[in-house]
């Protein structure tokens, strides 16, 4: 199966499928961010596969930040999933692009040569933001690209083993159906779309 480019942002802006509630702590919404999200940063697309730490590399994002919304804390529309780097960039930064509103593939656009560009004005806002052109990432997304070419090119019997370790989902997926968030889930049916139940019933993609 052909992996979709991996660093392509979302055409349409993403729709909440779950809804946790009643958490005192927001560290307690990071299995639900982690499949609401992909297991990827919503701002610079790093996966938590490519990631030495796993999932430990990344952490929950406040829309609007606590020291300005402080009632907004633990409300999980206000909640996105990113790398550690990325979230200290933006820090208490408000008015930054929010991809449940509005898609991020309007603003930003990511050549295979590993460059992204900024469409519009809070494209290039949010590339200054998060260091998205820094010369590390840079260089790291045209090494995922590389890689990936490489890997489609071949006919090699590890094929599969490997485009799964790079660039299916993480081996430790949250099993949602078994939380319970003190308030309930205000989206239920979504559990059934989780990845992990998916997994469960064999329909999970090897890749994304």
């Amino acid at each position: 199966m052909p992996v979709p480019p991996p660093f392509s942002y979302p055409t349409e802006r993403h729709v909440r499928r779950h809804g946790p509630r009643g958490y005192a702590d927001p560290q307690y919404f990071k299995p639900w961010l982690r499949d609401e999200f992909q297991f990827r940063c919503v701002y610079c697309l790093v996966r938590e596969r490519w990631h030495p730490d796993g999932d430990g590399g990344f952490s929950v994002e406040h829309l609007r930040p606590r020291s300005r919304s402080p009632q907004l804390a633990t409300e999980y529309d206000n909640l996105l999933y990113a790398c550690c780097r990325c979230n200290a960039a933006k820090q208490d930064l408000e008015g930054i692009l929010d991809p449940t509103t509005e898609p991020l593939a309007n603003h930003l656009l990511v050549s295979s040569e590993g460059d992204v560009d900024g469409l519009t004005e809070a494209g290039s806002e949010l590339i200054k933001v998060c260091q998205l052109d820094r010369t590390g990432l840079v260089e790291f997304r045209r090494g995922i690209f590389q890689l990936l070419q490489m890997i489609q090119s071949s006919n090699d019997l590890k094929r599969r083993e490997v485009l799964g370790r790079f660039f299916g989902f993480p081996a430790n997926l949250p099993r949602l159906r078994t939380l319970r968030p003190p308030e309930g889930n205000s989206r239920p049916t979504g559990i059934a779309l989780s990845a992990n139940e998916l997994a469960l019933r064999g329909q999970l993609p090897d890749t994304y």
